[in-house]
């Protein structure tokens, strides 16, 4: 039997192999039996230091045995199909020395024919594929493990050897196929953002798709334009689309499916050929462009013989049938013979479908033919990985390897199984009870079906993580069993997953309850960034409830440890699509930004009781709508404050997210509010139960008085708030939900709004009468007495807010220079109230607004003005009626009156005093941040036209462009000004 380990991986049976690292094979004694550890190097995108197996054999093993093990461990992907297609080679580092290994010898004979004439630390073992089939794309169809490791193989190859040689445009079609293959979930114009490509080309590196050569023949902003035109050619490519796009292009300059040696064909007379040997058969040519001749097929080929001559050189014979003579090729080394020899045998095999060689060696020893060691079929229940692709949840992505697992055992018959609580990704999850020092503990025992090397590694690593951390709020690790069945044995809740606890409680759970969930899980995620470690799987199913009070996270399968840097890839693992992040998605990057994103959608399932986000789109449409902007609605009983919260969480850019220590106050904030509130509002409800219990048998009690609905902002609004804040507001711009928040009114330098508190006003208990009723009568009188109070509070209310309406409006005509009187509706007690069908707001007409007494009949300061703001009203007027997509013509619009105005006050500049020049060019600079406010405004409305925020974000855009309008204004009263100052102005004719 075999055993095969990953690299950087600890065996449970044999002594670590981490012992060999610092050489490629090492020598062990286990069970008095001689073993050998050969480490086997893989061709993929990373470098091939990281990416090899450790194999364990002995000296009878084939190099048969040895491919076979490592493509049945699954390492390279599943049911691979096309082994014959794979060979090994030896190479020896500190020299162009290279051997293909025959599959029949032994790893005793190729210590002995190659290994001895080196040090054995300078030989490398490397996977490949060497017989590339005709239409190996067709053929390979049936087999896409082998498929991919190939393609990843001739891209390795060309980055190493051919990248250098090809043009800048074959190089750039490449790199930006490799790009769009290898980020495949990423959006078509995911490269057109800014954030996007400076992660790639400073974190990932644009060395890994583009030839350094091509890097630095240019500047950063040349190639980055260069690249982006490129990628959107095949932007909209599929992953084998990618793949098949890079195999024609490359195809053009090195044919990677053939193998080409000089040679000498011997036939009475030596002719210098190079002999090409391919798929489709034996041919050769006499110059180096001309297209070759054919000269045997593999199926003619009987036999193969190869002769060393005494000046170092080889004779190779190759009896073909239905041909005169043998075909006789003189070649310069008896080792370059030997892989001519293995190229041709492994395609007779692979064309007869045998493991039976051609190749003729009288002088080999009979008794060295070892037989093969049997080798595992690899047909291992995986039916719990094959059911789980299917999952709407999770994605295939593909995985580095786990951490070493280190010994943390408990016995196994201290542990009594129950039933099966659910299934996890591995297998089963069972009940149990751990017997400890006479204490019986219950405990959740996660079983693994799955007992290959590979996949019992990735299960381990979940309880290498786990036994690391120690936090109030995350799941503590018992133990574990290594023995086959392996079990990872951890603490048991009664309450199960937060998921289904949610959908079972929503009646009765509270806000203040839903948000004492979240702050528990981001203070268990600030430990974790503490310890560098990212989760990679924030969500409710994997947060369990401890108590009606207390959740804890678990399930650390999906975690890993950052040490040097502060991001890593992702690459054979089952990702959540629709919690990740942007860049999570797009380059498989993730970092304690992407935890913050992957929280906020936590908080979202969490006040949403349990339901799934974004659960009307597939996963491959999450990624569409994140980059146009699209996020999560606001969950009904959510505060706004939290909301708006989670919008910062989700911003695009990783760097304007929060970090979990600000998450944690801020969350808390908002659940003392929370808390606060609901004290209230139980205190308002005892006190209304009391007053209204009816004592005395009446035959009609009186009618409970309408209450307003509670506010959905951080605390109810009470009747006499004569202001409210919409929540909408707190969606589109994070900072609007704090206290210190000021209404656009405040930020153009006015007077503020006498905004009262939001709090709810609750009855003060003097304000009942503490007549008890002795009569129907005096009960009647009661009742009458506290109906007319009320009203007479509500009719002073209304009075007060009828007021605060028209100061309101007023000062609203004040700071509108386009509009009048007349175009400003008063706003009484009606204008709370919603009709059926919305007004459309009257169109304004833009009258000149009182100026200097100047005389303005060739004043271009002041007609540009007046053209601005006429602009700006037809824009007011014509926004409604536009589709999102035209807003920027309208903005553009405003742009060009802009540039208009500042060019006519440009040229009057140096006509004024130097004194007022900088009050001027500071307006002007002003104007200019006006106008960058009006466009990130109007791509905000453009981002929300379908969400809920649709008319907040319409009515942003709009006060941007007023406030551009009030400002040409105040630059139009500083020129006049200057010119008065200066002399240059001309009054007006009386």
């Amino acid at each position: 039997m075999y055993e095969v380990m990953s690299g950087d991986t600890l065996s449970w049976k044999v002594p670590s192999p981490r012992q060999s690292e610092a050489t490629p094979e090492s020598h062990f004694t286990v069970d008095s039996e001689a073993v050998k550890i050969l480490k086997v190097c893989f061709s993929t995108n990373n470098s091939l230091g990281k990416n090899f197996k450790l194999v364990k054999c002995d000296s009878s093993w084939q190099v048969r045995a040895i491919i076979r093990s490592i493509l049945n461990c699954g390492r390279l992907g599943p049911d691979i199909k096309h082994v014959g297609c794979y060979g090994l080679l030896l190479k020896h580092l500190k020299s162009d020395e290279l051997h293909w290994l025959h599959p029949d010898l032994t790893v005793e004979e190729v210590e002995q024919r190659y290994e001895s004439h080196h040090v054995e630390a300078e030989w490398r073992y490397d996977l490949r594929i060497r017989y590339v089939p005709v239409n190996f794309l067709e053929k390979f169809s049936d087999d896409r493990s082998t498929l991919l490791y190939f393609y990843q193989q001739v891209r390795s190859d060309y980055m190493q050897s051919h990248a250098c040689k090809v043009s800048d445009g074959m190089a750039l079609q490449l790199g930006c196929l490799e790009i769009r293959r290898f980020y495949k979930d990423m959006n078509a114009k995911g490269l057109e953002k800014k954030s996007n490509f400076e992660l790639l080309e400073k974190e990932v590196g644009l060395d890994l798709f583009f030839p350094q050569q091509l890097i630095n023949s240019m500047k950063s902003k040349q190639l980055r334009k260069l690249i982006q035109q490129t990628f959107q050619q095949y932007a909209t490519l599929k992953e084998d689309e990618c793949m098949v796009k890079f195999f024609e292009t490359l195809n053009d300059f090195v044919s990677y499916d053939e193998e080409v040696f000089r040679c000498e064909l011997v036939q009475g007379w030596s002719l210098a050929v190079e002999l090409v040997i391919g798929g489709r058969g034996i041919r050769q040519r006499t110059q180096k462009n001309s297209a070759p001749v054919f000269l045997a097929d593999f199926k003619q080929i009987k036999k193969v013989q190869c002769w060393p001559q005494s000046d170092g050189k080889a004779l190779v014979h190759l009896d073909v049938e239905g041909a005169r003579q043998r075909l006789s090729i003189n070649v310069p080394a008896v080792s370059v013979a030997e892989n001519m020899m293995d190229l041709i045998d492994g395609y007779c095999r692979l064309e007869r479908d045998t493991d039976e060689t051609v190749i003729y060696r009288p002088n080999k020893d009979a008794s060295a033919r070892s037989s093969l060691p049997e080798i595992p079929s690899g047909s291992s229940d995986r039916s719990s990985i094959r059911h789980s692709m299917g999952s709407d949840i999770y994605c295939e992505i593909l995985d580095e390897k786990p951490k070493s697992v280190e010994k943390y055992g408990i016995s196994r018959s201290d542990i009594v199984l129950g039933r099966i609580l659910g299934a996890g990704f591995f297998g089963e999850v069972h009940e149990g009870v751990y017997k400890s020092s006479g204490e019986n503990i219950s405990v959740a025992v996660k079983t693994c079906k799955d007992c290959s090397p590979d996949v019992m590694e990735k299960f381990m690593s979940e309880a290498v993580i786990m036994k690391k951390l120690n936090h109030q709020h995350i799941v503590r690790l018992i133990g574990i069993i290594e023995e086959n069945p392996v079990w990872i044995v951890m603490e048991l809740y009664q309450y199960g997953e937060l998921g289904n606890y949610l959908v079972k409680n929503q009646s009765t759970l509270t806000n203040t309850t839903l948000l004492l969930f979240s702050l528990q899980i981001c203070k268990a995620l600030v430990y974790l960034e503490g310890v560098s470690m990212v989760h990679r799987d924030i969500a409710v199913r994997n947060i369990l409830v401890a108590a009606p009070d207390c959740v804890k996270l678990g399930d650390f399968g999906l975690s890993r440890y950052i040490e040097d840097e502060e991001y890593y890839k992702a690459s054979v693992t089952r990702l959540p699509i629709k919690w990740m992040a942007p860049e999570s998605i797009n380059f498989r990057r993730f970092t304690t930004a992407s935890d913050v994103w992957m929280f906020a959608v936590c908080m979202w399932e969490i006040m949403s009781y349990g339901q799934q986000p974004f659960f009307w789109l597939e996963n491959r449409d999450v990624i569409n709508q994140l980059e146009h902007g699209i996020r999560l609605p606001k969950p009904e009983t959510c505060p706004p404050a939290l909301y708006s919260l989670m919008t910062r969480c989700w911003a695009y850019d990783p760097g304007e997210r929060p970090r979990f220590t600000e998450l944690v106050l801020k969350i808390s904030d908002v659940q003392k509010m929370e808390k606060e509130q609901e004290v209230e509002r139980e205190r308002d409800r005892a006190r209304s139960i009391k007053f209204f219990e009816p004592k005395l048998n009446f035959s009609e009690p009186p009618p409970k008085p309408s209450r307003m609905k509670p506010g959905r902002f951080g605390n109810t609004l009470s009747i006499g708030l004569h202001i409210q804040l919409n929540e909408a507001l707190c969606a589109s711009s994070p900072d609007l939900a704090s206290p210190s928040y000021q209404s656009p009114l405040d930020s153009m330098n006015v007077l503020p709004l006498p905004v009262r508190s939001p709090r709810r006003r609750s009855v003060g208990e003097g304000e009942f009468l503490r007549v008890e009723a002795t009569s129907k009568e005096d009960a009647q009188r009661l009742w009458q007495r506290e109906r007319m109070q009320m009203q007479e509070t509500l009719r002073r209310q209304k009075e007060q807010m009828m007021e605060d309406n028209k100061w309101l409006a007023k000062e609203e005509r004040l700071l509108d220079p386009m509009g009048s009187e007349e175009n400003v509706s008063p706003l009484g007690a009606e204008a709370t109230t919603h009709s059926a069908t919305p007004v459309k707001p009257p169109r304004l007409t833009a009258k000149p607004a009182p100026t200097a007494e100047l005389d303005r009949s060739d004043d271009n300061v002041y007609n540009s003005v007046m053209g601005l703001v006429k602009v700006v009203v037809q824009f007011k007027n014509d926004v409604v009626d536009l589709k999102p997509e035209q807003y920027i013509s309208l903005v553009q619009s405003v742009g060009v009156a802009l540039r208009d105005l500042i060019q006519s006050v440009d040229e009057i500049l140096p006509m004024l005093h130097e004194s007022v020049r900088t009050e001027i060019e500071g307006t002007e600079k002003l104007l200019n941040n006006d106008m960058a406010e009006l466009i990130s405004k109007m791509r905000l409305a453009q981002q929300n036209a379908i969400t809920s925020l649709k008319e907040e974000c319409k009515k942003q855009m709009l006060s941007a462009a007023h406030t551009l309008a009030m400002d040409s204004k105040n630059l139009l009263d500083a020129v006049d000004q200057a010119r008065v100052r200066a002399n240059i102005a001309k009054p007006a004719e009386q």
